[in-house]
């Protein structure tokens, strides 16, 4: 656990680029603005739900659209002059940027407000989406827009990703991203945009349309409810994916209420042998001095790892028996906006696996953590300094004590995200991680469990997996936690993930 420039140019470019912005840069942008007819061909597909051989997209080469599964519109070329991308790409890349990562993304973005700045190059082209772009986009799809429009420009490197959204957020109609990606970008890069379709409660299900990154295209859609998308990791160390993005913003719509998750059924503590819950447990954790050292950390920190928490014997077997688990028995747990990560249903698994949840969630469990947390987790432990939020815990969930379960597979892709409807953060709980199958594991990959204060970006409390180790974090209703997104990097170690056995704990 752990609380938590660019290189310079040669001098001759630098000179060159210098001359060169002095000199009054020209574009010509393309010429499907000042096509009337194309526009009303267009406009008919969009507004009126034309269909055209019924199918839901129009391609005239130079535009396509297509109503599935949101509405979006691809432009092949922006700008005509090629010289024009060449010396923006070049004007951008001399820009400052500073890196923008937490549970939704990882980035470098630009300090230069690129609403403001005088470089002619930016400022060329923020005159044609501020004013031809935005009206040719209220007349293709009727919304009215404001003249309020964001722009920025954001770089993705190797590794770099923005997970699933909606882009929701005030008063933003339409997203746009216009790109400078090299012209040799191919699928196996990464970086495509990806749409998602919608299951039965309006949330992203999965992944049906692929955009891959072309230079000087532009790229828009409107935005609601249904515009769940993402940035796909970068793959490649070798290129750059660069764009210039942003929101045309208009008058407020109505949205549905969003979609409430139910917390997962509690389970009560279970009755096991004491033989069988000694036989799991490393002994010095059933030292009295041992547990008094524990329980001053934890009441000053609220948080511990228990090293080598089981018996070395039962930690290898379950290592060897979770790894075992046919690929066919983990399901995926979504929806992607709020995690992506593999379970495994629990009355299917290995004997020896049930033991353990069993040994997790016994009653000797939940007596010795009250023991090392000082938490009021069973009616033998004394009273905690938590009792306020026990009763107000109890107001909400009910008076006995209980928790739930998940057996956890993480790989390349696996992520969980702060989200505005989390039940589980509306009650106090400890959280309990026990690490499977992570040895060598380094923060670089992901798959780090991070807390934060509600409203706040800066970590508060970082847990790395580490083999056999049980992170204890107590989590009040102003703390949130997300787990990193594991990136490529994994794909190079030995067991390219990890697996862990997650119990949060009520009191």
């Amino acid at each position: 656990m752990s609380s938590k420039r660019k290189s310079a140019k040669p001098e001759a470019d630098v000179k060159s680029k210098k001359s060169k912005n002095k000199s009054k840069c020209h574009i010509d942008v393309n010429k499907i603005f000042d096509d009337e007819q194309a526009l009303q061909r267009i406009r008919n597909f969009v507004v009126f739900q034309e269909r055209r051989k019924n199918s839901d997209n129009y391609d005239t080469g130079v535009v396509q659209a297509c109503k599935s599964p949101f509405f979006h519109c691809v432009l092949s070329k922006l700008v005509q002059n090629e010289n024009f991308v060449e010396s923006l790409m070049d004007e951008v890349l001399d820009l400052n940027f500073v890196e923008k990562n937490n549970d939704l993304y990882k980035f470098h973005q630009s300090t230069e407000d690129l609403k403001t700045t005088k470089l002619p190059y930016i400022s060329a082209l923020r005159e044609v989406i501020y004013n031809d772009v935005r009206e040719w986009i209220m007349k293709v799809t009727g919304i009215e827009l404001t003249t309020q429009v964001d722009m920025s420009c954001a770089m993705y490197r190797y590794t770099d990703v923005l997970s699933c959204h909606d882009d929701e957020l005030d008063d933003r109609r339409v997203a746009f991203i216009y790109y400078l990606v090299p012209p040799s970008w191919k699928e196996d890069d990464g970086g495509r945009l990806q749409m998602f379709s919608l299951d039965e409660n309006g949330e992203p299900k999965e992944i049906v349309k692929n955009l891959i990154p072309v230079q000087n295209s532009f790229v828009f859609f409107e935005v609601t409810p249904a515009s769940f998308h993402q940035v796909e990791e970068i793959l490649t160390e070798d290129k750059t994916r660069l764009s210039i993005s942003g929101w045309f913003h208009g008058p407020r719509v109505d949205r549905p209420p969003p979609y409430v998750e139910t917390l997962p059924a509690p389970c009560l503590p279970i009755s096991i042998e004491e033989d069988e819950f000694y036989s799991w447990i490393n002994p010095q954790y059933l030292d009295t001095v041992t547990q008094a050292s524990i329980k001053e950390t934890f009441v000053e920190e609220s948080q511990i790892e228990l090293s080598n928490f089981l018996q070395e014997n039962k930690y290898e077997e379950l290592v060897s028996l979770l790894s075992s688990i046919d690929k066919s028995k983990w399901s995926n747990k979504g929806p992607p906006n709020k995690r992506n990560y593999l379970v495994v249903d629990q009355s299917e698994v290995p004997d020896h696996v049930r033991k353990c949840l069993n040994f997790i969630q016994s009653d000797a469990m939940f007596v010795l953590l009250s023991s090392l947390t000082g938490l009021k987790l069973h009616e033998l432990a004394e009273v905690s300094d938590s009792e306020g939020d026990e009763e107000e815990n109890q107001k909400q969930r009910g008076d006995t004590p209980c928790c739930h379960c998940e057996v956890r597979k993480w790989q390349h892709g696996s992520y969980t995200l702060v989200h505005d409807t989390d039940t589980e953060t509306k009650l106090c709980a400890l959280d309990a991680v026990l690490y499977i199958g992570c040895e060598d594991w380094q923060p670089e990959y992901g798959g780090t469990t991070s807390y934060i204060a509600k409203g706040e970006d800066e970590e508060l409390l970082s847990v790395c997996p580490s083999p056999n180790s049980l992170a204890l974090v107590y989590r009040d209703t102003e703390t949130l936690k997300f787990v990193k997104h594991i990136n490529a990097r994994v794909k190079d170690t030995q067991h390219q993930g990890f697996m862990d056995i997650t119990c949060v704990y009520y009191e």
